[in-house]
């Protein structure tokens, strides 16, 4: 019997440790409450990625695209309230013809024309071959390295850099 418990035990203290050294430390927008440490790390610009045959300009104005369906991201992903917010203050609420839980589908599933993907730069594939352009005024957040414990020296000494190099 002691045998067969032994597989559930396995997993149970395996499941035990990933909790344990879950969310010690992360990078994103900070998250709202959080009363632990947080590091500012600079700025991530949005893009906005569609089609290549797109006519856009290379610089647009976020009303361009109002008319029609947006590529948009599922309600729990930070990148939603971004995409609502940028809208909002450009004058108008996204219509999503789509809606994903993962920020690197955005750009593709923009490519493949379903709406404008307003997406990190950073997450961009190489050789994206669809358009992206740069929306004026730029649309930016602040990206933060936010903490449970108190970080280390070699974590600091980490986040020393990227706060340095915040490209």
């Amino acid at each position: 019997m002691g045998r067969a418990m032994l597989p559930h035990a396995r997993a149970a203290l395996a499941e035990a440790e990933r909790a344990r050294t879950t969310a010690r430390r992360a990078v994103g927008p900070e998250p709202r409450g959080w009363d632990r440490p947080v590091r500012e790390l600079g700025q991530e610009e949005l893009v906005l990625a569609v089609p290549a045959d797109d006519p856009a300009p290379d610089r647009v104005r976020l009303v361009g695209p109002a008319d029609c369906s947006w590529v948009h991201y599922a309600p729990g992903n930070g990148l939603a309230e971004v995409v609502d917010q940028a809208c909002a203050a450009a004058g108008f609420r996204p219509r999503a013809a789509v809606r994903t839980e993962q920020a690197a589908a955005a750009p593709l599933l923009a490519a493949t024309g379903l709406g404008p993907a307003l997406v990190p730069e950073s997450i961009v594939p190489p050789g994206f071959a669809s358009r992206v352009l740069r929306p004026d005024p730029p649309v930016r957040r602040m990206l933060a390295a936010y903490m449970r414990p108190h970080p280390d020296p070699l974590t600091t000494a980490f986040l020393d850099t990227l706060a340095g190099h915040p490209d």
